[in-house]
Order: structure tokens, then sequence, then C-alpha cells
């Protein structure tokens, strides 16, 4: 009986702290630069703006789809800024995620440079599970 104890506790112990994370998938990552790495924002030496979407499964109820809006400029002599927004959606659920980047770039001489990026954002999880 106490191994049943045992085995049971266990059990949920192990699902209590089962923590998963789903990231949105792409398959083109040299669109997505700035969505990626928060070093890319201003780059370019112009405002540069982004929109993918990408659906999975067609025709099936529940399919993945993703979409991204994406924007980064130069604001300065050596920084950028950028903005994200991300839905993906699987089966019942939605994450949305909205980020803001910053990057500093550093002229190491000649053509070399090493950018350093900041990214802040949120993340809105929603499961629907019942129609509303």
């Amino acid at each position: 009986m106490k191994k049943i104890y045992l085995a049971a506790l266990l059990a949920l112990v192990g699902i209590a702290d089962a923590l998963a994370q789903q990231d949105p998938h792409y398959t083109q990552y040299m669109y997505n630069m700035n969505v990626i790495n928060p070093a890319y924002a201003g780059s370019k030496e112009h405002l540069s703006f982004g929109l993918l979407y990408r659906k999975q499964w067609v025709d099936i109820s529940g399919a993945p789809s993703t979409g991204t809006f994406s924007g980064h400029s130069p604001v300065g002599k050596n920084v950028g800024l950028g903005l994200s927004a991300i839905t993906d959606k699987i089966g019942p659920v939605n994450e949305t995620n909205v980020y803001a980047d910053f990057s500093y770039t550093l002229k190491l001489g000649g053509e070399h440079r090493l950018a350093l990026g900041l990214k802040a954002g949120a993340t809105f999880h929603k499961v629907g599970l019942y129609d509303d």
C-alpha cells in the first residue's frame, strides 16, 4: 500500500512541476530577424516593416496558424528601435505576443560592428475550451 501512495505522490509532484511553452514556428528565419534577435533592430539604414502569415494543415479544424507584424528603424547614430506583434493559434490555444526592441551598435573599426539588443514585452494566453 505504501508503494501505491509513493507512486501517486511522485506522479502528482511530477505533474505539478511540468512547464511548457510553444513558440511560433517559422520556416523563413531571414524574414523574421528582429522578431528573433532584438540586436537586429535598426540594422537597416531606413524604416523596415514585415508582415507574415502561415497556416498549416489547411481544411483541418484547429490547425496551427501564425501571423506576425514587425518593424524597426535606426533612431540615432548607434541606436535602433523595433516593435513586433505575433499571434499564434493552435486548436483551442491562442497566444498573442507584443514586444519592443532596443539595440545599440558599437563600431569596432572598418566595416566591423557589434550590436547589442534588449527585448521587452508581454504574452497573453487564451484557452477556449468552450465556444462563447
